[in-house]
């Protein structure tokens, strides 16, 4: 009796279950989900960040009632079980998601004040690049990216909501799983003679290891990350294991291109005998017709992956190889990737506690990446071969000298604009880079209870390289600096160590919701280069770190040594309080104490963020075809700290011809502060007829202000000739919009997608007192001015035809346009654009794919000095026309083609004929998959076979070269062309197989 009546009594008190509800489609948890026992008023549960609920005093035979906006409203029997995990199927389209947010917290679509935009990995892994943020383009509102000119393995500009820092950089802060990595970005040239470029560090990643990408484009988004997230974040959620069976998935993704954009050649018109200019007879050459593209190779790009998925309930595993090898257009330039990724994550002590280890290891080699300018780029003597000689003799690059019994080059057409033969340039003046590069991580999560745990999480990312050049001897002295040629290496070592812990709160009670995360972390790098460069000693080409010749030392024949660190420790909170899951209010506040920053006053500094959002469709009922309707509006400050190491009391520079230090002779403020970014933005998030219509739109602005400026002092200023001062104020402000539409026609399924954004920049303060502009350099004639008023991108020329008080050009005795040098920079225009547009579009038919996505700029100029030096010698298609044409028309007559290109075109062109229209249409990607039936093959394995092609049409351009491609990954020389690589098309196909 006592035994039935103990039963009895357990059967009326009932149970404790708990459970997790997910996604039916992507098994991403359902934040917010009801779970409600049916007939049983006011016994239920919503489900925390994770997707998971606990109901207490359940009694046997209970049905439970789930549902979730969106989502259709299931009942679930819990029978004898107490661990349910529910799959909720959506409506029609998942209305509200799970997104990863700062520091790797995850956050209810909802509840956010900021706009997030989520990428998945197909599209990164489609049509994929070497550099996989290239495949981002176009695809998210508010982002600017732009492929070096390098080709396969250069690096990528990424610039979000416009430039805010005149000084410093503007590129994007790279997170992967919540943790900031090193991206040294070596992508940065500058004018005529710069240096060839190098890649970058996020290039290291393979796309197939990339769950999802998080654009956090506002400084609202990012403020939890700091100073290094002033100009956005692109944060990289990795693959992890899975429950489930073993999965194997093998790919591959073969991609063949060609230039895409070229500048317009002729072949009517030879040179005249002895000349290196194509001014002479309009007759075919005795050696055929010569086409520059013919120099280029078809480039390939081959990337192959295979990983291992496997895992149960306590531990998954995830395990991939990869490769890419990339042999670029130019002969003799190559990219190579070798990537081995792991991941394991453990749960043990009854799932208190949670372990996540990961190991990357990252194996790259690099050779002859070339960008632009005149040195070490065969694209110049390419492009201006006098059109009546052999190119084919110029192909044997090197002949036997039996006087210094070596190899010499192979060129007799002069070295004007430092030619030389393009072959010998690709062959026997070699820049080679490689790196090792290992990335550990861990974190481990401390579940103290269902609505509170601590997590602490560790980084270390090392990279260790080496690079080298060779220039062979008979390569011109400016190159080498000796007749025996020229050698330089130098080893680096680039640390970044990671670690912080956080206490992360979610907790509901009744009508309110809480989730709080606080928590300090540290980040330190260390940066050491060493090495030895300069022209070579007696015997030539034997290229070691002996033989180089230090007995005239100059700025490019000295050691090379470099050494920095830097340190940042911080405090940081996040409140996120809720109400009936419609209403949200986030603040969050970051402390920095940085070591840049020491020796002021201004160490540390403090940066809030503030934000509300509300769902008004559960607000109020609205009409039908409204499913879901979210508006959003936040404030952020967000600083950054001055360069590092300025601030020291201890300054001195090295000069490499002297082998001397001096004392650094600049005048300091008073005291030091960050710069800081002011910014607003609102949005709305709308769901319409039936989830088939999606709408994201953001208006922003941001005044980035307190910025560093070294400006040049007069001799008498108290011994000082340079000093640093904190002033400006570079407001942005734009407008973002995502609109999508999906619907079904039986089995066929489209989903399109178009994105727009606009960006009006605007320096509102320069520096104080100062009315003359700031030059940020560019090409001869050419400038990039910084005025108060101005943008970031104005370009102001110098140069100009001289002219009478009417108006009319005056010509030189011998028929020709004079060129003058202005007393006022005139201004031409800004490089930036004023929008960016892209259109996706996906059909899916019976395992069927086809993909198509075109891409736009509108406005913004460009300049080719290309052109101009390509008219100056005669081999444009303009100076053949203009020869046939009886010369240029000038006032009331026509000067001679040859005359006048050899005043406007040429070293100091007459640049208002060279700027061009930077807008720009284009089919930038399209592609097209099947994925064969499963029972075809034996219903075990997985099998799609797809064409690729990027770049498949320039629809409309306007310019002689391809306006999204960039020179210099850096800040300013963006839309200026200098004999630069071209852009590419790529055609290939894709294989993916997975049992």
């Amino acid at each position: 009796m006592i035994l039935f009546l103990a039963v009895a009594t357990a059967m009326a008190q009932g149970k404790s279950i708990r459970g997790v509800v997910l996604d039916a489609a992507n098994h991403e948890p359902v934040i917010g989900a009801s779970v409600l026992v049916k007939g049983v008023p006011g016994q239920g549960a919503s489900t925390d960040i994770n997707g998971k609920f606990t109901l207490k005093n359940v009694k046997a035979g209970a049905v439970l009632v789930v549902s979730s906006v969106g989502y259709k409203k299931i009942e679930v029997p819990v029978g004898n079980q107490t661990d349910l995990k529910i799959d909720l199927p959506t409506e029609d389209n998942q209305v509200e998601a799970v997104v990863v947010t700062a520091l790797g917290i995850k956050r209810s679509q909802k509840a956010l004040s900021y706009n997030v935009q989520e990428v998945k990995s197909d599209a990164l892994t489609t049509v994929k690049d070497a550099n996989f943020m290239n495949s981002l383009n176009g695809k998210v509102a508010g982002v600017n990216i732009n492929a070096s000119s390098s080709g396969l393995g250069g690096a990528t500009r990424v610039v979000m909501r416009g430039p805010k820092s005149m000084n410093q950089s503007n590129q994007a802060l790279y997170v992967i799983d919540g943790i900031p990595i090193i991206n040294t970005n070596g992508g940065e040239t500058n004018g005529r003679y710069s240096s060839q470029p190098k890649g970058e560090g996020i290039s290291d990643i393979n796309p197939d290891d990339i769950e999802s990408i998080s654009v956090l484009s506002g400084p609202a988004a990012a403020a939890l990350y700091g100073a290094s997230a002033a100009q956005g974040v692109i944060m990289i959620t990795t693959k992890k294991g899975k429950d489930g069976r073993v999965q194997v998935m093998l790919s591959n993704s073969s991609s063949f291109s060609r230039p895409f954009v070229m500048p317009r050649f002729q072949n009517e018109f030879i040179n005249a005998p002895g000349d290196v200019k194509s001014w002479g007879a309009q007759t075919a050459s005795p050696y055929g017709t010569f086409n520059p593209a013919d120099f280029f190779n078809t480039g390939s790009n081959i990337q192959n992956t295979a990983s291992l998925t496997i895992g149960n309930a306590k531990n998954q595993t995830y395990l991939s190889l990869g490769s890419t090898n990339a042999a670029g257009i130019i002969p003799n330039s190559k990219y190579n990737r070798y990537n081995f990724s792991f991941r394991n994550t453990t749960k043990f002590l009854e799932d208190k506690l949670t372990l996540d280890f990961g190991f990357n290891y990252i194996r790259q080699g690099d050779q002859n990446l070339i960008a632009q300018g005149e040195y070490l780029n065969p694209i110049v003597p390419l492009y201006l071969f006098p059109r009546g000689e052999n190119f084919d003799g110029v192909r044997t690059y090197e002949v036997y000298d039996p006087t210094r019994k070596i190899y010499v080059q192979n060129w007799n057409y002069g070295d004007a604009y430092s030619q030389q033969n393009p072959y010998w340039v690709a062959n026997r003046m070699l820049t080679m880079g490689s790196k090792d590069r290992y990335m550990i991580n861990g974190s481990l999560k401390w579940k103290i209870n269902d609505w509170i745990d601590i997590t602490g999480r560790a980084r270390a990312d090392v990279i260790n390289s080496f690079d080298e050049s060779k220039r062979y001897a008979s390569t011109a002295t400016l190159f080498t600096g000796s007749k025996f040629g020229y050698y330089s290496y130098s080893k680096g070592n680039n640390t970044a160590l990671y670690g912080d812990v956080m206490a992360n709160i979610n907790k509901r009670i009744e009508d309110f919701s809480i989730a709080a995360n606080i928590g300090l972390s540290t980040n330190r790098s260390f940066d050491d280069v060493r090495g030895f460069r300069g022209g070579l000693r007696s015997i030539s080409n034997v290229f070691d770190p002996n033989q180089i010749d230090y007995g005239q030392p100059t700025a490019g024949n000295a050691p090379v040594y470099a050494q920095s660190a830097h340190i940042t420790n911080s405090a940081f909170a996040s409140v996120e309080a809720g109400w009936k899951n419609m209403v949200f209010l986030t603040l969050t506040g970051r402390e920095d104490w940085d070591s840049a920053l020491a020796h002021t006053t201004a160490n540390p500094f403090f940066y809030p963020s503030v934000g509300l959002s509300g769902v008004i469709s559960q607000m109020a009922k609205m009409p039908k075809w409204v499913n879901y309707l979210k508006t959003r509006v936040s404030w952020a400050k967000v600083g950054s700290p001055i360069p590092t190491q300025i601030s020291s009391p201890y300054r001195y520079t090295y000069n490499p011809a002297s082998q001397s230090y001096s004392t650094v002779t600049y005048k300091f403020p008073e005291d030091f502060k960050p710069e800081l970014t002011y910014s607003w933005e609102a949005g709305v998030t709308g769901k319409f007829f039936r989830n088939r219509l999606s709408l994201e739109a953001t208006v922003y602005q941001s005044n980035t202000k307190n910025q560093t400026f070294r400006m040049p002092l007069s001799s008498a200023s108290n011994g000082y000739n340079e000093e640093y001062i904190q002033a400006g104020n570079v407001r942005n402000r734009g407008i973002e919009l995502s609109l999508g539409w999906t619907s079904k026609f039986g089995e066929l399924e489209w989903m399109t997608t178009g994105t727009f954004s606009a960006n009006q920049n605007r320096i509102i303060e320069l520096i104080p007192g100062r009315k003359d502009p700031i030059s940020k350099g560019g090409l001869k004639g050419a400038d990039i001015y910084l005025r108060e008023g101005g943008t970031m991108g104005d370009v102001y020329i110098n140069t100009g035809i001289k002219r009478t008080p009417e108006g009319y050009p005056v010509l030189s005795s011998d028929g020709k346009i004079i060129a003058t040098t202005l007393d006022n920079p005139i201004y031409k225009g800004s490089v930036l654009p004023d929008a960016n547009l892209g259109w996706s579009n996906e059909f899916n038919w019976k395992g069927l794919n086809v993909g198509f996505l075109f891409s736009a700029r509108l406005g913004g100029i460009v300049l080719s000095q290309t052109q101009a030096i390509l008219d100056e010698y005669g081999v444009s298609k303009a100076s053949a026309d203009a020869r046939k044409a009886g010369g240029i028309a000038v006032g009331n007559g026509r000067i001679d083609a040859q005359g006048y290109y050899s005043v406007v075109g040429g070293a100091s062109p007459l640049w208002s004929e060279y700027i061009y229209d930077g807008t720009n249409v284009r089919l930038q990607e399209a592609h097209v998959s099947y994925l064969i039936p499963k029972k075809l093959l034996g219903d075990k394995v997985r099998l799609s076979l797809g064409l690729t092609a990027r770049n498949l049409l320039m629809i409309y351009n306007k310019a002689p070269f391809d306006p999204e491609l960039t020179a210099s990954t850096g800040t300013y020389y963006q839309g200026f062309d200098y004999f630069m690589q071209p852009s590419l098309r790529n055609l290939g196909f894709t294989v993916k197989l997975q049992f």
